[in-house]
C-alpha cells in the first residue's frame, strides 16, 4: 500500500488537482484507491458531496495532526492512498511525510511556487533524518511535478524555461511529465466528476482524449517510480 504525499506549503501550486487527477485515474484503472483530504478547506470532501460523480474513490476528510497517523493506517484495504495537504507548514504536514513511501511536488513556472518547493524538499529531508534516527534504512524519495504549463507544442516562457534550467541545475529530481493548463482540470472541481465523467456527460472543456493522456502518462511514470522505491508486491497490492 503505497502513500503517496502531495506537498508544497505554497497555496495554489497544483496539490489538489495532481491529487485528484492521479487518484481517480488509478480508480478508474481497476485499483482501489483512498484520499486522505488533510486541507481545512476540504477540497475534496465537497468534491465528493456535490453528488455527481460515481468514481468508487474513497475520500476521508476531518484528520488532525492527532488523528493523520491511524487514519493513513486504517486504509490497509487500498492499493493507493494519497494525502492531498494544505499549503502551509504544519505538525500534519511532517507526519504525513514521514509515514508516505513517496512524495510529489508540485510546482508551477514561478519564483514563489520554486522556493516553495525547497521548503517542501527541507520538510521530507528533514523529516528522513528524524526518521533514520530509528531506522536506518528508511528513504523517503520524492519528485517535483511542474502543473499548469502550456500544453504541448505551444510556446514556453522564458520564466519557464529559466525555472527549470534552475531545476535541473540544482539537481532536484524531476518528473519527465508536465501537468498542462487545461480546462478539463479546472471543471472536474466546478462539475464535481472526473475526467472520464466529463467526457460521459458530453461537457465542452476543451480537448478531453488530451486531457487524459496527459494524466495517464503522468500516472504511468509515477507509478514506475513507486516500482523502484518499493518492492513490486508493495506497489500493486
Amino acid at each position: 500500500m503505497p502513500v503517496i504525499a502531495v506537498s508544497n506549503p505554497k497555496g495554489g501550486a497544483g496539490k489538489s488537482t495532481t491529487t485528484l487527477l492521479l487518484a481517480t485515474y488509478m480508480a478508474e484503472h481497476g485499483a482501489s484507491v483512498c484520499i486522505i483530504d488533510a486541507d481545512p478547506r476540504q477540497p475534496m470532501v465537497f468534491w465528493q458531496k456535490q453528488g455527481k460523480t460515481q468514481s468508487g474513490v474513497k475520500i476521508v476528510g476531518g484528520v488532525t495532526e492527532g488523528t493523520i497517523m491511524p487514519t493513513v493506517d486504517a486504509q490497509n484495504d487500498c492499493q493507493f492512498v494519497f494525502i492531498d495537504l494544505e499549503g502551509t507548514q504544519s505538525v500534519t504536514v511532517s507526519r504525513s511525510i514521514a509515514i508516505s513511501d513517496f512524495v510529489i511536488i508540485p510546482v508551477q513556472a514561478s519564483p514563489e511556487d520554486v522556493r516553495a518547493a525547497a521548503a517542501a524538499i527541507r520538510t521530507v529531508v528533514d523529516e528522513e533524518s528524524i526518521i533514520r534516527r530509528s531506522n536506518p534504512n528508511k528513504h523517503i524519495p520524492y519528485k517535483v511535478l511542474l502543473t499548469r504549463t502550456n500544453a504541448p507544442g505551444a510556446p514556453v516562457s522564458g520564466i519557464q524555461k529559466q525555472l527549470e534550467e534552475e531545476l535541473r541545475e540544482a539537481n532536484l529530481p524531476i518528473f519527465k511529465t508536465q501537468i498542462a493548463e487545461r480546462k478539463a482540470y479546472k471543471a472536474i472541481f466546478l462539475e464535481g466528476m472526473t475526467l472520464s465523467e466529463l467526457k460521459t456527460h458530453g461537457l465542452k472543456v476543451g480537448n478531453l482524449e488530451t486531457a487524459q493522456q496527459n494524466v495517464a502518462d503522468v500516472s504511468q511514470e509515477l507509478i514506475s517510480y513507486l516500482e523502484q522505491a518499493m518492492p513490486v508486491e508493495e506497489v500493486t497490492k
